[in-house]
Protein backbone atom coordinates (compact mmCIF):
# COMPACT_ATOMS: atom_id res chain seq x y z
CA UNK A 1 0.00 0.00 0.00
CA UNK A 2 1.50 3.61 -0.91
CA UNK A 3 1.84 5.95 1.94
CA UNK A 4 -0.09 8.60 2.41
CA UNK A 5 2.05 11.78 2.46
CA UNK A 6 2.00 14.36 5.27
CA UNK A 7 0.71 17.40 4.33
CA UNK A 8 4.36 19.15 4.45
CA UNK A 9 5.76 16.48 2.05
CA UNK A 10 2.57 17.08 -0.18
CA UNK A 11 3.18 20.99 -0.16
CA UNK A 12 6.81 20.28 -1.27
CA UNK A 13 5.88 18.16 -3.56
CA UNK A 14 3.72 20.76 -5.32
CA UNK A 15 6.56 23.82 -5.42
CA UNK A 16 8.67 21.23 -6.74
CA UNK A 17 5.91 20.74 -9.87
CA UNK A 18 6.39 23.82 -10.60
CA UNK A 19 10.05 24.09 -11.73
CA UNK A 20 9.59 22.75 -15.44
CA UNK A 21 10.03 25.90 -17.02
CA UNK A 22 13.72 25.76 -15.76
CA UNK A 23 14.36 29.42 -15.59
CA UNK A 24 17.78 30.69 -15.76
CA UNK A 25 21.26 31.26 -17.98
CA UNK A 26 20.85 28.65 -20.77
CA UNK A 27 23.61 25.80 -20.02
CA UNK A 28 23.63 26.90 -16.06
CA UNK A 29 23.76 23.59 -14.05
CA UNK A 30 20.61 24.95 -11.83
CA UNK A 31 18.51 25.29 -14.91
CA UNK A 32 19.35 21.23 -16.18
CA UNK A 33 19.14 19.81 -12.50
CA UNK A 34 15.54 20.91 -12.06
CA UNK A 35 16.81 23.33 -9.06
CA UNK A 36 13.44 26.04 -8.13
CA UNK A 37 14.02 29.23 -10.49
CA UNK A 38 15.06 32.56 -8.10
CA UNK A 39 11.35 33.80 -7.64
CA UNK A 40 10.63 30.09 -6.04
CA UNK A 41 13.46 29.59 -3.66
CA UNK A 42 11.81 30.84 -0.80
CA UNK A 43 8.66 28.90 -1.14
CA UNK A 44 9.25 27.32 2.48
CA UNK A 45 10.00 30.46 4.66
CA UNK A 46 7.17 31.65 6.54
CA UNK A 47 7.45 35.42 5.33
CA UNK A 48 6.65 34.32 1.66
CA UNK A 49 3.30 33.09 2.69
CA UNK A 50 3.50 29.33 1.06
CA UNK A 51 2.00 29.60 -2.33
CA UNK A 52 0.36 26.45 -2.26
CA UNK A 53 -2.09 25.34 0.68
CA UNK A 54 -4.74 22.31 1.15
CA UNK A 55 -7.74 22.79 3.36
CA UNK A 56 -11.39 21.26 3.09
CA UNK A 57 -14.07 23.71 3.18
CA UNK A 58 -18.16 23.49 3.06
CA UNK A 59 -19.77 23.98 -0.35
CA UNK A 60 -22.35 26.12 -0.96
CA UNK A 61 -24.78 23.32 -2.05
CA UNK A 62 -23.81 21.36 0.75
CA UNK A 63 -21.04 18.37 1.96
CA UNK A 64 -17.65 19.48 1.64
CA UNK A 65 -14.69 19.20 -0.59
CA UNK A 66 -10.83 19.87 -0.88
CA UNK A 67 -9.36 23.36 -2.56
CA UNK A 68 -5.71 24.01 -3.14
CA UNK A 69 -5.45 27.48 -1.98
CA UNK A 70 -3.23 29.15 -4.28
CA UNK A 71 -1.31 32.64 -3.36
CA UNK A 72 -0.06 33.05 -7.00
CA UNK A 73 2.85 36.28 -5.84
CA UNK A 74 2.67 37.75 -2.48
CA UNK A 75 4.78 40.60 -4.30
CA UNK A 76 3.14 43.49 -4.06
CA UNK A 77 2.84 47.69 -5.21
CA UNK A 78 0.64 48.70 -2.55
CA UNK A 79 1.97 49.76 1.14
CA UNK A 80 -0.91 49.02 3.09
CA UNK A 81 -0.03 49.73 6.78
CA UNK A 82 -1.34 45.85 7.76
CA UNK A 83 -0.34 44.00 5.43
CA UNK A 84 2.11 41.11 5.22
CA UNK A 85 2.70 41.56 1.51
CA UNK A 86 2.89 45.54 2.10
CA UNK A 87 5.73 46.78 -0.80
CA UNK A 88 7.95 47.93 1.84
CA UNK A 89 8.44 45.23 4.31
CA UNK A 90 11.81 43.26 4.04
CA UNK A 91 10.55 39.97 3.35
CA UNK A 92 10.82 37.03 0.69
CA UNK A 93 8.87 37.52 -2.27
CA UNK A 94 7.75 34.47 -4.91
CA UNK A 95 5.67 34.12 -8.03
CA UNK A 96 3.71 31.65 -9.74
CA UNK A 97 3.05 31.69 -13.34
CA UNK A 98 -0.68 31.08 -14.96
CA UNK A 99 0.94 27.81 -16.50
CA UNK A 100 2.66 26.35 -13.42
CA UNK A 101 -0.80 26.90 -11.16
CA UNK A 102 -2.67 25.35 -13.76
CA UNK A 103 -0.15 22.19 -14.05
CA UNK A 104 0.38 21.95 -10.35
CA UNK A 105 -3.41 21.98 -9.74
CA UNK A 106 -4.35 19.42 -12.01
CA UNK A 107 -1.16 17.36 -11.03
CA UNK A 108 -2.78 17.42 -7.18
CA UNK A 109 -6.18 16.61 -8.68
CA UNK A 110 -5.24 13.35 -10.44
CA UNK A 111 -3.58 12.40 -6.52
CA UNK A 112 -6.70 12.69 -5.01
CA UNK A 113 -5.09 15.51 -2.92
CA UNK A 114 -8.15 18.11 -4.18
CA UNK A 115 -10.99 18.73 -6.37
CA UNK A 116 -11.08 22.28 -6.60
CA UNK A 117 -9.19 25.85 -6.58
CA UNK A 118 -8.92 28.68 -4.70
CA UNK A 119 -6.79 31.50 -6.46
CA UNK A 120 -5.69 34.76 -4.33
CA UNK A 121 -2.57 36.94 -5.36
CA UNK A 122 -0.68 40.13 -4.28
CA UNK A 123 -1.37 43.44 -6.88
CA UNK A 124 2.05 43.31 -8.15
CA UNK A 125 2.15 45.89 -11.33
CA UNK A 126 -0.99 47.58 -12.46
CA UNK A 127 -4.48 45.83 -11.58
CA UNK A 128 -5.28 45.22 -14.94
CA UNK A 129 -1.90 43.19 -15.76
CA UNK A 130 -2.91 40.97 -12.13
CA UNK A 131 -6.32 40.36 -13.79
CA UNK A 132 -4.79 38.94 -17.24
CA UNK A 133 -2.91 37.34 -15.10
CA UNK A 134 -6.14 35.41 -13.09
CA UNK A 135 -7.99 35.63 -16.88
CA UNK A 136 -5.38 33.34 -18.03
CA UNK A 137 -5.32 30.79 -15.14
CA UNK A 138 -9.18 30.22 -15.87
CA UNK A 139 -9.32 30.19 -19.54
CA UNK A 140 -6.69 27.18 -19.59
CA UNK A 141 -8.25 25.47 -17.18
CA UNK A 142 -11.77 26.08 -18.68
CA UNK A 143 -11.10 26.19 -22.15
CA UNK A 144 -7.76 24.14 -22.72
CA UNK A 145 -8.33 21.63 -19.85
CA UNK A 146 -12.01 21.42 -19.78
CA UNK A 147 -12.37 21.33 -16.11
CA UNK A 148 -15.74 21.73 -14.66
CA UNK A 149 -15.26 21.62 -11.49
CA UNK A 150 -15.29 24.78 -8.74
CA UNK A 151 -12.84 27.57 -8.76
CA UNK A 152 -12.88 30.36 -6.71
CA UNK A 153 -11.32 33.58 -7.51
CA UNK A 154 -10.18 36.65 -5.60
CA UNK A 155 -10.88 39.35 -7.60
CA UNK A 156 -8.05 42.05 -7.37
CA UNK A 157 -10.23 45.81 -7.76
CA UNK A 158 -9.36 47.86 -10.40
CA UNK A 159 -10.06 46.01 -13.67
CA UNK A 160 -11.81 47.05 -16.40
CA UNK A 161 -15.52 46.33 -17.09
CA UNK A 162 -14.15 43.23 -19.90
CA UNK A 163 -11.91 41.69 -17.30
CA UNK A 164 -14.03 41.49 -14.74
CA UNK A 165 -16.85 40.23 -17.05
CA UNK A 166 -14.57 37.47 -18.34
CA UNK A 167 -13.27 36.19 -14.81
CA UNK A 168 -16.94 36.05 -13.39
CA UNK A 169 -18.17 34.45 -16.95
CA UNK A 170 -15.62 31.49 -15.99
CA UNK A 171 -15.13 31.16 -12.35
CA UNK A 172 -17.63 29.56 -9.84
CA UNK A 173 -17.20 32.23 -7.22
CA UNK A 174 -15.05 35.55 -7.67
CA UNK A 175 -14.45 37.18 -4.08
CA UNK A 176 -13.09 40.72 -3.46
CA UNK A 177 -11.67 42.39 -0.58
CA UNK A 178 -13.27 45.55 1.10
CA UNK A 179 -10.77 45.65 3.77
CA UNK A 180 -13.19 48.52 5.66
CA UNK A 181 -16.57 49.26 5.46
CA UNK A 182 -15.90 53.46 4.89
CA UNK A 183 -13.23 54.76 2.49
CA UNK A 184 -12.40 57.30 4.87
CA UNK A 185 -11.28 54.77 7.31
CA UNK A 186 -9.45 52.72 4.49
CA UNK A 187 -7.43 55.62 3.79
CA UNK A 188 -6.38 55.09 7.21
CA UNK A 189 -4.85 51.53 6.57
CA UNK A 190 -4.64 51.69 2.85
CA UNK A 191 -3.81 55.11 1.54
CA UNK A 192 -3.63 54.06 -1.95
CA UNK A 193 -6.74 51.72 -1.96
CA UNK A 194 -10.17 53.61 -2.92
CA UNK A 195 -13.46 51.82 -1.46
CA UNK A 196 -15.37 53.22 -4.31
CA UNK A 197 -13.38 51.56 -7.02
CA UNK A 198 -13.58 48.33 -5.19
CA UNK A 199 -17.45 48.59 -5.20
CA UNK A 200 -17.62 49.20 -9.13
CA UNK A 201 -15.87 46.58 -9.55
CA UNK A 202 -17.95 44.26 -6.91
CA UNK A 203 -21.01 45.71 -8.44
CA UNK A 204 -20.02 44.78 -11.86
CA UNK A 205 -19.39 41.21 -10.95
CA UNK A 206 -22.27 41.10 -9.26
CA UNK A 207 -24.52 41.85 -11.80
CA UNK A 208 -23.57 38.64 -13.74
CA UNK A 209 -24.09 36.53 -11.11
CA UNK A 210 -27.27 38.36 -10.36
CA UNK A 211 -28.51 37.42 -14.21
CA UNK A 212 -26.82 33.55 -13.75
CA UNK A 213 -29.16 33.00 -10.50
CA UNK A 214 -31.71 34.90 -12.62
CA UNK A 215 -31.55 32.18 -15.97
CA UNK A 216 -31.15 29.24 -13.45
CA UNK A 217 -34.47 30.18 -11.78
CA UNK A 218 -36.14 30.48 -14.79
CA UNK A 219 -34.77 26.51 -16.37
CA UNK A 220 -31.98 27.79 -17.78
CA UNK A 221 -29.14 25.30 -17.80
CA UNK A 222 -26.38 26.30 -16.23
CA UNK A 223 -22.95 25.90 -18.24
CA UNK A 224 -20.19 24.58 -16.05
CA UNK A 225 -17.29 25.58 -18.05
CA UNK A 226 -18.71 29.33 -17.69
CA UNK A 227 -20.65 29.41 -14.24
CA UNK A 228 -20.98 33.22 -14.12
CA UNK A 229 -20.31 33.48 -10.59
CA UNK A 230 -22.89 31.23 -9.64
CA UNK A 231 -21.69 30.17 -6.53
CA UNK A 232 -22.62 34.06 -5.12
CA UNK A 233 -19.94 36.59 -3.86
CA UNK A 234 -18.22 36.52 -0.75
CA UNK A 235 -16.30 39.58 0.72
CA UNK A 236 -14.17 40.17 3.34
CA UNK A 237 -13.19 42.93 5.52
CA UNK A 238 -10.28 43.40 8.32
CA UNK A 239 -11.69 44.07 11.53
CA UNK A 240 -10.19 46.17 14.16
CA UNK A 241 -7.51 47.70 12.02
CA UNK A 242 -9.51 50.83 11.53
CA UNK A 243 -11.68 52.50 14.14
CA UNK A 244 -15.09 51.23 12.51
CA UNK A 245 -17.43 49.63 14.87
CA UNK A 246 -19.65 46.24 14.57
CA UNK A 247 -22.77 48.43 13.20
CA UNK A 248 -20.90 49.99 10.56
CA UNK A 249 -20.02 46.95 9.57
CA UNK A 250 -22.86 44.97 9.61
CA UNK A 251 -24.63 47.88 7.88
CA UNK A 252 -22.52 47.60 4.93
CA UNK A 253 -22.75 43.93 4.58
CA UNK A 254 -26.63 44.44 4.68
CA UNK A 255 -26.54 47.00 2.34
CA UNK A 256 -24.41 44.87 -0.16
CA UNK A 257 -26.93 42.02 0.76
CA UNK A 258 -29.99 43.75 -0.07
CA UNK A 259 -28.43 44.25 -3.49
CA UNK A 260 -28.21 40.22 -4.53
CA UNK A 261 -25.74 38.26 -5.79
CA UNK A 262 -23.22 38.09 -2.50
CA UNK A 263 -23.28 35.27 -0.80
CA UNK A 264 -21.91 35.74 2.50
CA UNK A 265 -18.77 37.76 4.61
CA UNK A 266 -15.65 37.36 5.68
CA UNK A 267 -14.24 38.97 8.69
CA UNK A 268 -10.44 38.49 10.24
CA UNK A 269 -9.69 39.71 13.25
CA UNK A 270 -6.72 42.20 12.53
CA UNK A 271 -3.43 40.87 14.09
CA UNK A 272 -0.05 43.24 14.27
CA UNK A 273 2.27 41.82 11.22
CA UNK A 274 5.79 42.09 11.99
CA UNK A 275 7.77 45.16 9.92
CA UNK A 276 4.74 47.43 9.54
CA UNK A 277 3.64 50.61 10.82
CA UNK A 278 0.75 48.68 12.86
CA UNK A 279 3.06 46.21 14.53
CA UNK A 280 2.60 47.93 17.97
CA UNK A 281 -1.30 48.04 17.02
CA UNK A 282 -2.92 45.40 19.66
CA UNK A 283 -4.46 42.55 18.31
CA UNK A 284 -8.50 42.20 17.75
CA UNK A 285 -9.70 39.73 20.16
CA UNK A 286 -10.93 36.80 18.04
CA UNK A 287 -14.29 36.64 19.76
CA UNK A 288 -15.14 39.66 18.00
CA UNK A 289 -14.94 38.04 14.88
CA UNK A 290 -16.90 35.38 15.83
CA UNK A 291 -19.57 37.46 17.26
CA UNK A 292 -19.65 39.29 13.60
CA UNK A 293 -19.66 35.79 11.40
CA UNK A 294 -23.09 34.44 14.19
CA UNK A 295 -24.78 38.10 13.60
CA UNK A 296 -23.87 37.62 9.86
CA UNK A 297 -25.81 33.84 10.40
CA UNK A 298 -28.91 35.51 11.77
CA UNK A 299 -29.06 38.34 8.92
CA UNK A 300 -28.71 35.47 6.07
CA UNK A 301 -30.15 32.17 7.71
CA UNK A 302 -32.18 33.31 10.84
CA UNK A 303 -34.51 35.89 9.06
CA UNK A 304 -33.44 38.77 10.88
CA UNK A 305 -33.74 42.61 9.78
CA UNK A 306 -30.20 44.76 10.55
CA UNK A 307 -32.35 46.64 12.73
CA UNK A 308 -33.05 44.24 15.11
CA UNK A 309 -28.95 43.13 16.47
CA UNK A 310 -28.49 44.61 19.62
CA UNK A 311 -25.01 46.51 20.29
CA UNK A 312 -23.22 47.80 23.25
CA UNK A 313 -22.69 51.83 23.43
CA UNK A 314 -19.61 51.86 21.12
CA UNK A 315 -21.26 50.22 18.69
CA UNK A 316 -20.11 46.60 18.52
CA UNK A 317 -21.70 43.24 19.41
CA UNK A 318 -21.51 42.39 23.16
CA UNK A 319 -18.89 39.94 23.35
CA UNK A 320 -19.88 38.18 26.76
CA UNK A 321 -23.32 36.55 24.54
CA UNK A 322 -24.19 35.80 21.46
CA UNK A 323 -26.17 37.91 18.85
CA UNK A 324 -29.04 35.82 19.45
CA UNK A 325 -29.04 35.76 23.00
CA UNK A 326 -28.81 39.54 23.56
CA UNK A 327 -31.61 39.87 21.51
CA UNK A 328 -34.02 37.20 23.11
CA UNK A 329 -32.93 39.02 26.45
CA UNK A 330 -33.62 42.15 25.36
CA UNK A 331 -37.30 41.16 24.04
CA UNK A 332 -38.56 39.31 26.61
CA UNK A 333 -42.68 39.94 25.40
CA UNK A 334 -41.34 37.37 22.82
CA UNK A 335 -40.85 34.60 24.88
CA UNK A 336 -41.99 31.96 26.30
CA UNK A 337 -42.62 30.25 23.09
CA UNK A 338 -44.78 27.25 22.89
CA UNK A 339 -43.00 24.28 21.47
CA UNK A 340 -46.49 22.66 20.31
CA UNK A 341 -47.49 25.47 18.10
CA UNK A 342 -44.85 28.05 17.27
CA UNK A 343 -43.63 28.73 13.82
CA UNK A 344 -40.77 27.46 12.42
CA UNK A 345 -39.68 31.62 11.98
CA UNK A 346 -40.42 32.01 15.60
CA UNK A 347 -38.87 29.20 16.67
CA UNK A 348 -35.51 30.13 14.97
CA UNK A 349 -35.57 33.38 17.39
CA UNK A 350 -35.01 31.17 20.31
CA UNK A 351 -31.13 30.67 21.46
CA UNK A 352 -30.14 27.04 20.64
CA UNK A 353 -32.44 26.27 18.17
CA UNK A 354 -30.50 26.45 14.34
CA UNK A 355 -32.63 26.17 10.99
CA UNK A 356 -32.09 21.79 11.19
CA UNK A 357 -33.66 21.58 14.75
CA UNK A 358 -36.30 24.20 13.98
CA UNK A 359 -37.26 21.92 10.66
CA UNK A 360 -36.94 18.92 12.30
CA UNK A 361 -38.90 19.89 15.61
CA UNK A 362 -41.56 21.36 13.55
CA UNK A 363 -41.43 18.03 11.58
CA UNK A 364 -41.80 15.72 14.76
CA UNK A 365 -44.91 17.25 16.69
CA UNK A 366 -47.30 16.17 13.51
CA UNK A 367 -46.00 13.24 13.94
CA UNK A 368 -44.76 11.99 17.64
CA UNK A 369 -45.16 14.00 21.34
CA UNK A 370 -42.50 15.84 22.53
CA UNK A 371 -42.73 15.20 25.88
CA UNK A 372 -39.39 16.68 27.73
CA UNK A 373 -36.04 18.33 27.12
CA UNK A 374 -34.43 14.79 26.56
CA UNK A 375 -36.89 14.76 23.24
CA UNK A 376 -36.01 18.01 22.36
CA UNK A 377 -32.25 17.89 22.17
CA UNK A 378 -32.69 14.40 20.58
CA UNK A 379 -34.15 16.85 17.68
CA UNK A 380 -31.08 19.09 17.98
CA UNK A 381 -32.08 21.84 20.10
CA UNK A 382 -29.19 23.16 22.63
CA UNK A 383 -31.66 22.82 25.40
CA UNK A 384 -29.14 24.87 27.97
CA UNK A 385 -29.46 27.44 25.81
CA UNK A 386 -33.03 26.92 24.91
CA UNK A 387 -35.50 25.86 27.68
CA UNK A 388 -35.47 29.36 29.51
CA UNK A 389 -37.18 30.54 26.93
CA UNK A 390 -39.58 27.61 26.06
CA UNK A 391 -42.82 25.94 26.96
CA UNK A 392 -44.39 22.99 26.62
CA UNK A 393 -48.01 22.75 26.83
CA UNK A 394 -48.13 25.81 28.66
CA UNK A 395 -45.64 25.04 31.50
CA UNK A 396 -41.91 26.85 30.95
CA UNK A 397 -39.48 24.63 30.82
CA UNK A 398 -37.30 26.26 32.68
CA UNK A 399 -37.38 29.53 35.37
CA UNK A 400 -33.50 31.15 34.00
CA UNK A 401 -33.53 32.33 30.46
CA UNK A 402 -29.62 32.89 30.70
CA UNK A 403 -26.64 31.32 32.94
CA UNK A 404 -23.51 32.87 32.51
CA UNK A 405 -19.97 31.68 33.68
CA UNK A 406 -18.82 33.93 36.07
CA UNK A 407 -15.17 35.12 35.56
CA UNK A 408 -12.50 37.37 36.76
CA UNK A 409 -12.87 40.05 33.61
CA UNK A 410 -14.99 40.03 30.79
CA UNK A 411 -14.36 39.17 27.40
CA UNK A 412 -13.56 41.78 25.92
CA UNK A 413 -10.63 42.74 28.51
CA UNK A 414 -7.52 41.65 27.23
CA UNK A 415 -6.31 41.30 30.65
CA UNK A 416 -2.91 39.80 30.78
CA UNK A 417 -2.65 39.25 26.96
CA UNK A 418 0.69 39.17 25.74
CA UNK A 419 1.44 41.21 22.74
CA UNK A 420 2.02 38.90 19.72
CA UNK A 421 3.48 40.33 16.42
CA UNK A 422 2.58 37.68 13.38
CA UNK A 423 4.68 36.99 10.43
CA UNK A 424 1.80 36.27 8.33
CA UNK A 425 -1.83 37.26 8.54
CA UNK A 426 -4.74 34.51 9.25
CA UNK A 427 -7.15 35.65 6.84
CA UNK A 428 -4.62 35.29 3.66
CA UNK A 429 -7.05 32.77 2.07
CA UNK A 430 -10.46 33.75 2.80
Amino acid sequence: MRRQLELSDRLAVLTAMAVDDHEGVPGHRASRVGLPPPRLRHTGDVGALRPFNLRPIRMPGGGRTTLLRVLMTNACTFNCHYCPMRRDRDMPRTLIKPEELVRVFLAARQRDWCEGLFITTGIAGRPMTVMDELITVLELLRLKHRFAGYVHVKMVPGGDAAQIDRLTQLASRVSINLEAPCGTTLQQIAPEKSLETTLVSLGRARDQVVEAWTDAAGGRPRDALRPRGAAGMTMQFVVGATPDADRTIIGRVSELYGAGGVHHAHFSAFRPIRDTPMESVQATPALREHRLYQADYLLRSYGFAVNELVYEADGNLPLGRDPKVAWALAHPEQFPVEVQNATRETLLRVPGIGPASARRLVAARHATAIRDLADLRRLGVVTARAAGFLSLRGRRLRDAQWAEQLGFWRAEDEVGAPHVIYDVSPGTFR
